[in-house]
């Protein structure tokens, strides 16, 4: 009898305890559902000063955050926002990122997570987490490459007002309003000093400026390509909050502040952007990066050059020594280069040169009945104005130009620019901030470059699969677009930026055929033989059952595990109460045994 009891008393225990293991696992399905909500919510201040940069050409994003947490993997999930219900993110359709943390500001950690395959013309969603925290749900929108703006704005410099809050609110202005009425926008270069040094605050830490920085909610969905001022050599932080792509291992590091990064490039469509540190006055490791950049992009229409200090300016900088030797030394390197606009801030004041070429404007341009330079000689060079209006400068001879400034102004208002860029024209429009009106604007037009024809064919290439998600019935696509490129001038297909893809989607193809042509022969070989037990497995039409444009991001997604689905939920349950029940099933057994022993001795 005794026996009898301990086994029964053990099953007892064995039921509890899997009443409890199951009951656990069902609220851990359950509460699956709401992690998003609630972590995110609890755990805000885990993601702050978040930034999207250019990755290395239209395909790629780079994502940068400062957190508390040093120890955890960060990771940026992304998904279609087609796939969006409601306001859930939609975790069973993204794919994961991973990246890498190093020390930024104050002890904070800075987050850095690179991004690929994204398609043009698509309304993406992102999360940013550790995998256990996560953000709230953020959208971010690509756009055609072939045909395209972007914005550029000169130093914000927060701080340099002597009031964070008010030279914040200026800059979160002009970022809204731009914004607001170019809601298209690729990307936007933010021209250096994007803060101050932090030394009008205790401790001297610049992080509250960078916070300042990073307050327009425009900067969650527009990725910045930034670059170092002279003011972001005073304390730590350039590159903590900025993830470019393409960072010179060699070229454009300034040894008095190494933590505001190296030179770095990036494609955008038939554009070259290079993004020089020019607090580095080694002006020839400056030009040993550009001929690396150009030979590695030769195909590219537009070439841009992006610096902090200003080449040919009208303000209190313009007579400086380092912007003198400057002047001296870098135009003759980017006239031997073929560079088209070079982009700068630095002295607070709008000037737009002539087209420089050899210390000299060249005035004589040909121009056609809309205002366009056609086929410019030499290089324009833009100097953006405060972008925020904590700090301008005077001009510094008002109302006379000297040999290089065609146009030059001083609004002390705050100011932006936006750039259009097809294959044959870029246009640069000036903007002042408190009435949206234009204030100046210059049109570059290059007649070789017919642009209908060219920018069809890239489109055309665009809308292919990548070569890794391409499929055998995608052929004849491939197939059109290599008919279409091949019927171009040789001048017009040296525009076409993306004939990479092309050449990948063309190969991929080939390996296919050559593949099915293998498993042909092996099928007439086996069939020669004897009969297979199982028929050969029918090819499945990917580029059928998912749309070209969301390859890249269902097909990866389509592979991610699902959770807290109902099936699983009510097996659970009802495994759940059966254990209960049989558990106290037995513990009424026991009792009832007891009192019929004691009923039998009496």
């Amino acid at each position: 009898m005794k026996n009898r009891n301990k086994l029964i008393a053990i099953a007892v225990g064995l039921t509890v305890m899997l009443s409890g293991v199951t009951f656990t696992h069902i609220t851990a399905a359950t509460n699956s559902e709401n992690n998003v909500s609630v972590s995110s919510t609890s755990n805000i201040g885990n993601f702050g000063d978040i930034a999207i940069s250019p990755g290395g050409n239209e395909s790629e994003i780079n994502f940068t955050w400062y957190s508390s947490n040093s120890k955890a993997t960060p990771m940026v999930q992304l998904a279609l926002k087609s796939d969006v219900k409601g306001t859930c993110f939609p975790t069973d359709k993204v794919v994961t990122f991973k990246g890498a943390t190093s020390i930024g500001n104050n002890g904070f950690t800075s987050n850095k997570v690179s991004c690929s395959g994204l398609v043009e013309s698509t309304q993406y969603v992102y999360r940013l987490g550790d995998g256990t925290n996560w953000s709230p749900m953020y959208q971010y929108n690509t756009y055609k490459s072939s045909s395209y703006s972007f914005l550029f704005a000169g130093d914000p410099q927060i701080g340099a007002g002597g009031d964070i809050c008010k030279d914040s609110a200026g800059w979160v202005n002009t970022l809204t309003k731009a914004t607001n009425m170019f809601a298209n926008s690729s990307f936007l270069i933010s021209l250096g000093d994007q803060v101050n040094n932090g030394k009008e605050l205790n401790g001297g830490s610049n992080e509250a400026e960078y916070s300042g920085y990073f307050a327009p909610q425009a900067l969650k969905s527009l990725p910045v390509a930034a670059i170092p001022g002279n003011h972001e050599t005073y304390g730590p932080g350039h590159n903590t909050h900025f993830n470019a792509p393409n960072l010179s291992d060699k070229y454009g590091t300034f040894s008095a502040a190494p933590d505001t990064g190296t030179d770095y490039y990036f494609t955008y469509g038939n554009a070259l952007y290079m993004m020089l540190n020019s607090n580095d006055m080694n002006e020839e490791e400056h030009k040993q990066f550009m001929q690396d950049a150009i030979a590695k992009n030769p195909n590219v229409t537009w070439k841009i050059v992006v610096l902090h200090h200003s080449i040919y300016s009208s303000a209190d900088h313009e007579t400086d020594d380092d912007i003198i030797q400057r002047r001296n030394d870098l135009p003759p390197i980017f006239d031997s280069l073929g560079i088209d606009v070079v982009l700068n801030g630095h002295d607070h004041c709008y000037t737009r040169s002539y087209q420089m070429k050899g210390g000299q404007a060249i005035k004589n341009q040909k121009v056609d009945a809309n205002g366009n330079v056609v086929d410019p000689t030499g290089t324009v060079y833009i100097t953006a104005n405060s972008a925020s209006g904590s700090k301008y400068y005077e001009i510094r001879y008002p109302g006379v130009n000297n040999n290089y400034e065609a146009k030059k102004e001083q609004l002390h208002v705050p100011t932006f620019s936006r750039v259009n860029i097809t294959s044959d024209s870029l246009r640069i429009t000036t903007y002042r901030t408190d009435t949206m009106t234009q204030t100046d604007s210059y049109s570059l037009v290059k007649s070789y470059a017919p642009h209908i024809a060219t920018e069809n064919v890239i489109d055309e290439i665009n809308n292919l699969p990548s070569a890794d998600a391409i499929t055998i019935n995608d052929q004849n696509n491939v197939q059109n677009a290599l008919n279409d490129y091949n019927a171009l001038s040789a001048d017009q297909q040296k525009l076409v930026s993306n004939i990479c893809k092309l050449t990948a989607d063309e190969n991929k193809i080939n390996e296919l055929k050559a593949q099915a042509q293998t498993a042909t022969q092996t099928q007439t070989q086996q069939n020669a033989g004897s009969q297979p037990a199982n028929p050969a497995p029918q090819a499945v039409n990917t580029s059928q059952s998912t749309p070209a444009k969301t390859t890249n991001v269902n097909t990866a997604a389509s592979t991610l595990p699902k959770t807290g689905e109902f099936l699983d939920f009510n097996l659970l349950m009802a495994l759940g109460l059966v254990s209960i029940i049989g558990g106290a099933s037995l513990i009424i057994f026991m009792h009832v045994q007891k009192n019929n022993k004691k009923k039998i001795k009496l």
